[in-house]
């Protein structure tokens, strides 16, 4: 088994650990009931034994790219003791979506449950985005559901450090091409950082990026996007190109930039991420809401264009790898602010297995993801504010869960929610609130 990171993992794990946060994805499951905690803890254990079972190790010549290690420190299912008020649980899930989560020798997940004063429970799994992308997520929790077990081995782990470093020299010799790029990089990187500093002058002490949560029947959903020539997909970007154009997330002419995760994950694929992403700018006034026809047509064209290109690593990557350390905080920060995008994550229908967890179907299920390192209301307007929605469909619900803050049009829970509930309006459809 390839014990290397993937060159795009590898600058995942090290960027992200440079910025102090990590890069996560969160599922939260709800029940109108109390979870089974020994099925609970059962499914905890499979997890162990399955794609999460596994951790990122330094490689000790950093050109050579870091590796996996199953030698790794797991956290506990986590059980609050005490219920919560019902009108709390956002802010617990926000709390278990900032728990610290070590991605280089772990523990990189943790589970967690508590319940509610009004006799609900709930369930999130926080897992850093390097150990697993949204499709490689699924099938870690589907996989636990059914008890299959992976159990992961890679041979480096039983290797003494002479033998480690003489693996690494051979590797990173085979990257000695991009050394000068790498070096060249890592300059202008170190020229741009100087004088500046994100500041916290005018921060929250208790900043949270505003988020939401919010369900449409799947039925209303997917006949809203076919009467308009669309689709689910093509529904959810049209309503999030209505919100960035509200709160003028969006280019001289008025268009917003859509940017959208695309998987390249392939059968009995243990990369943690296979993803590449397609970019294109939309107008809210080119037929959306009326007709989704033509953006359905942009979308397929940039899809096909996307797998006609086999290219998922961007050709930057590989020279990142061979990076001093001390450089990926500046460049994780420069990637996250050129160009300010709005981002659309659907994951489509589930398998309805994944719902089972505790051995019965949740009420409910979402999936978002996390960005610890966006912690101060300073740090996310120096990178451009944020829009993002990720999409799954499961207990014939349409879930999105909506993240926002685009000062000064966008910046509290109250005001998203608000854009949401408008933005599906213009498509005659109402949602649920969590």
């Amino acid at each position: 088994m390839t014990y290397r990171l993937t060159d795009i993992d590898c600058v995942s794990a090290r960027g992200h650990s440079a910025l102090g946060g990590t890069l996560a994805i969160q599922a939260v499951w709800r029940y109108a009931r109390a979870v089974d905690l020994a099925a609970l803890e059962h499914f905890h254990e499979a997890l162990r034994h399955g794609r999460l079972g596994r951790a990122v190790a330094p490689a000790m010549i950093p050109a050579a790219g870091d590796r996996w290690t199953t030698r790794v420190e797991f956290s506990p299912l986590e059980v609050a003791e005490e219920p919560i008020p019902s009108g709390d649980l956002e802010a617990w899930i926000a709390e278990q979506g900032n728990a610290e989560l070590r991605t280089f020798g772990g523990p990189a997940w943790r589970l967690a449950a508590t319940h509610l004063d009004n006799g609900e429970s709930v369930v999130s799994l926080l897992v850093s985005h390097t150990l697993a992308d949204g499709h490689a997520f699924c099938t870690a929790v589907t996989d636990a559901v059914a008890d299959k077990r992976l159990d992961l081995s890679y041979r480096t782990d039983e290797f003494g450090r002479i033998r480690l470093l003489a693996g690494d020299l051979r590797d990173a010799a085979r990257r000695a091409r991009s050394l000068p790029s790498a070096a060249g990089l890592a300059l202008r990187l170190a020229v741009t950082g100087r004088g500046g500093g994100t500041g916290t002058v005018g921060d929250a002490p208790d900043f949270r990026l505003p988020t939401v949560t919010a369900t449409v029947p799947a039925q209303l959903w997917h006949a809203a996007a076919r009467a308009r020539g669309g689709t689910g997909t093509t529904l959810a970007v049209a309503m999030m190109t209505a919100i960035a154009t509200e709160v003028g997330r969006t280019d001289e002419e008025g268009r917003v930039r859509m940017m959208m995760p695309v998987s390249t994950r392939t059968a009995d694929d243990l990369r943690a991420n296979a993803l590449t992403s397609i970019a294109f700018e939309v107008d809210v006034h080119d037929g959306a809401p009326a007709d989704l026809a033509p953006l359905r047509a942009v979308m397929k064209e940039k899809l096909t264009a996307a797998a006609a290109s086999g290219q998922d690593v961007p050709p930057l990557i590989p020279v990142a790898v061979a990076l001093p350390r001390g450089r990926y905080a500046r460049l994780a920060r420069q990637a996250a602010t050129d160009p300010a995008s709005t981002v659309c994550s659907s994951l489509g229908k589930l398998d309805p297995e994944i719902l089972r967890i505790d051995g019965s179907p949740a009420s409910a299920m979402m999936i978002g993801l996390v960005n610890q390192s966006l912690d101060a209301r300073s740090v996310v307007t120096e990178r451009g504010g944020n829009l993002y929605v990720a999409l799954v469909e499961a207990a014939e619900k349409i879930t999105m869960r909506v993240m926002g803050f685009h000062p000064p049009a966008l910046l509290d829970t109250e005001q998203l929610t608000e854009l949401v509930r408008s933005a599906l309006a213009e498509y005659e459809l109402s949602a649920t609130f969590w």
